[in-house]
């Protein structure tokens, strides 16, 4: 009886140690699996936020390319604004020789109209001397 009841507080004290070793292994079980859920949880935001970055990026990179395009396109109009300055510029140049010619026109046909002027004056001034003569040689005709 003695035997048997050493053997069963043998056994009584195996499966005591057995179930403390299951409990330990079950507490570090449940500490792994919480520290696994954790870290799927950490790799989920993880991934979530690198989705997030990518789309950053791609976004970033669009506006990328918009920026290019802004800037071809500012660069094709600078470069048209200086060649309009520049036509301008020559239409101003041209504009400016027309005006000058113009008013030397002008001045050369004021002149010229002057001088017709006189002309006409003298040439009144020759008829009437010319028609006086004519009356004055009609009178001496009529006298003679």
């Amino acid at each position: 009886w003695k035997q048997q009841l050493a053997a069963y507080q043998e056994e009584a004290e195996r499966l005591h140690k057995r179930v403390t070793e299951l409990e330990c292994v079950s507490s570090q079980a449940n500490a792994v699996h919480s520290h696994k859920t954790e870290l799927n949880q950490t790799v989920q935001e993880l991934e979530e936020t690198l989705k997030v970055k990518e789309e950053e990026i791609e976004r970033l990179k669009q506006e990328i390319d918009n920026a290019r395009e802004l800037q071809e396109q500012r660069d094709s109009l600078t470069q048209k604004l200086q060649e309009v300055e520049i036509r301008n510029k020559d239409l101003e140049g041209q504009l400016s020789d027309l005006e000058q010619r113009l008013e030397k026109s002008q001045n050369e046909q004021e002149a010229f109209r002057s001088n017709l002027k006189t002309l006409l004056e003298i040439l009144d001034g020759k008829i009437f001397e010319l028609t006086e003569l004519r009356d004055n040689l009609a009178k001496l005709l009529e006298c003679s």
